[in-house]
Protein backbone atom coordinates (compact mmCIF):
# COMPACT_ATOMS: atom_id res chain seq x y z
CA UNK A 1 0.00 0.00 0.00
CA UNK A 2 1.29 3.39 -1.05
CA UNK A 3 0.28 4.63 2.78
CA UNK A 4 2.96 2.22 4.23
CA UNK A 5 5.45 3.39 1.89
CA UNK A 6 5.02 6.75 2.89
CA UNK A 7 5.55 5.28 6.60
CA UNK A 8 8.66 3.99 5.64
CA UNK A 9 9.85 6.82 3.87
CA UNK A 10 8.60 8.98 7.05
CA UNK A 11 10.80 6.33 8.98
CA UNK A 12 13.87 6.41 7.24
CA UNK A 13 14.07 10.58 7.58
CA UNK A 14 13.14 10.61 11.25
CA UNK A 15 15.34 7.66 12.03
CA UNK A 16 18.28 8.04 9.49
CA UNK A 17 21.45 10.08 9.75
CA UNK A 18 20.32 13.33 9.17
CA UNK A 19 17.47 13.67 11.17
CA UNK A 20 17.70 16.79 12.38
CA UNK A 21 18.67 18.87 9.60
CA UNK A 22 15.81 21.44 8.53
CA UNK A 23 15.69 19.94 5.48
CA UNK A 24 14.79 16.33 6.65
CA UNK A 25 12.13 17.67 8.47
CA UNK A 26 10.24 19.76 5.84
CA UNK A 27 10.67 16.42 3.71
CA UNK A 28 8.78 14.41 6.89
CA UNK A 29 6.33 17.38 7.23
CA UNK A 30 5.27 16.90 3.79
CA UNK A 31 5.41 12.92 3.92
CA UNK A 32 3.16 13.14 7.16
CA UNK A 33 0.18 14.93 5.22
CA UNK A 34 -0.07 11.81 3.41
CA UNK A 35 -0.72 9.68 6.35
CA UNK A 36 -4.31 9.25 7.45
CA UNK A 37 -4.55 10.09 11.34
CA UNK A 38 -5.04 7.05 13.13
CA UNK A 39 -1.88 5.52 11.40
CA UNK A 40 0.09 8.03 11.87
CA UNK A 41 -1.07 8.37 16.01
CA UNK A 42 0.12 4.63 16.13
CA UNK A 43 3.63 5.37 14.53
CA UNK A 44 4.26 8.18 16.56
CA UNK A 45 3.13 5.75 19.86
CA UNK A 46 5.88 3.41 18.61
CA UNK A 47 8.70 6.17 17.81
CA UNK A 48 8.37 7.94 21.14
CA UNK A 49 8.70 4.77 22.39
CA UNK A 50 11.90 4.78 20.86
CA UNK A 51 10.59 1.63 18.68
CA UNK A 52 10.92 1.76 14.65
CA UNK A 53 7.07 1.70 13.64
CA UNK A 54 7.87 0.02 10.32
CA UNK A 55 9.17 -4.06 9.76
CA UNK A 56 9.78 -5.76 6.84
CA UNK A 57 8.99 -9.21 6.54
CA UNK A 58 10.74 -11.57 5.23
CA UNK A 59 10.09 -15.32 4.48
CA UNK A 60 6.96 -14.87 6.76
CA UNK A 61 8.67 -13.62 9.57
CA UNK A 62 8.65 -9.91 10.95
CA UNK A 63 12.36 -8.22 11.03
CA UNK A 64 11.11 -6.49 14.23
CA UNK A 65 10.27 -8.86 16.87
CA UNK A 66 11.52 -12.01 14.50
CA UNK A 67 8.45 -14.15 15.09
CA UNK A 68 6.69 -15.82 12.65
CA UNK A 69 3.44 -14.17 11.00
CA UNK A 70 0.12 -16.75 11.12
CA UNK A 71 -0.48 -17.70 7.89
CA UNK A 72 -3.90 -15.90 7.21
CA UNK A 73 -1.70 -11.89 8.21
CA UNK A 74 1.16 -13.61 5.04
CA UNK A 75 -1.63 -14.20 3.10
CA UNK A 76 -2.87 -11.11 3.42
CA UNK A 77 -0.09 -9.29 3.52
CA UNK A 78 1.12 -9.99 0.10
CA UNK A 79 -2.13 -9.50 -1.02
CA UNK A 80 -1.33 -5.67 -0.31
CA UNK A 81 -4.92 -4.80 -0.21
CA UNK A 82 -4.88 -3.44 3.77
CA UNK A 83 -2.94 -2.23 6.24
CA UNK A 84 -1.12 -4.89 8.22
CA UNK A 85 0.11 -4.75 12.31
CA UNK A 86 2.05 -7.45 13.73
CA UNK A 87 0.25 -9.57 16.28
CA UNK A 88 3.66 -9.31 18.82
CA UNK A 89 5.50 -6.45 18.20
CA UNK A 90 2.87 -4.25 16.49
CA UNK A 91 4.57 -2.60 14.29
CA UNK A 92 3.29 -2.00 10.73
CA UNK A 93 4.58 -4.62 8.40
CA UNK A 94 5.98 -4.06 4.92
CA UNK A 95 6.88 -7.34 2.24
CA UNK A 96 10.76 -6.99 2.19
CA UNK A 97 12.05 -6.87 -1.65
CA UNK A 98 13.56 -9.89 -2.85
CA UNK A 99 17.17 -9.92 -3.47
CA UNK A 100 18.35 -12.62 -5.55
CA UNK A 101 21.59 -14.31 -3.40
CA UNK A 102 24.34 -14.03 -5.94
CA UNK A 103 25.41 -18.28 -4.81
CA UNK A 104 22.06 -19.42 -6.06
CA UNK A 105 22.13 -16.85 -9.32
CA UNK A 106 26.12 -17.93 -10.57
CA UNK A 107 25.83 -21.68 -9.39
CA UNK A 108 24.37 -24.46 -11.78
CA UNK A 109 21.12 -26.66 -10.33
CA UNK A 110 22.48 -29.65 -8.37
CA UNK A 111 21.35 -32.97 -9.70
CA UNK A 112 21.37 -36.08 -7.79
CA UNK A 113 23.34 -39.31 -8.24
CA UNK A 114 20.39 -42.25 -8.87
CA UNK A 115 19.78 -43.97 -6.06
CA UNK A 116 21.10 -47.49 -5.51
CA UNK A 117 19.14 -50.91 -4.45
CA UNK A 118 18.35 -51.07 -0.90
CA UNK A 119 20.82 -53.45 1.13
CA UNK A 120 19.96 -56.41 1.72
CA UNK A 121 20.17 -57.82 5.20
CA UNK A 122 22.91 -60.99 6.50
CA UNK A 123 21.49 -64.05 7.33
CA UNK A 124 22.58 -63.40 10.78
CA UNK A 125 21.05 -59.61 11.21
CA UNK A 126 17.90 -61.87 9.82
CA UNK A 127 18.59 -64.41 12.81
CA UNK A 128 19.33 -62.00 15.59
CA UNK A 129 15.85 -60.28 14.85
CA UNK A 130 13.93 -63.06 14.43
CA UNK A 131 15.24 -64.00 17.55
CA UNK A 132 14.56 -60.98 19.45
CA UNK A 133 10.88 -60.44 18.36
CA UNK A 134 9.98 -64.23 19.82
Amino acid sequence: MKVLQVLLQLQELEMGPRAGSPETRREAEALRREVPVPILGHYDRLVSRGKKAVAYVRHGVCTGCRMQLPSGLYAKLLRDDDVCVCDNCARYLVVAPETPSPTAAESAPATRAPKSAPRQRSTAARKKTVAVSA
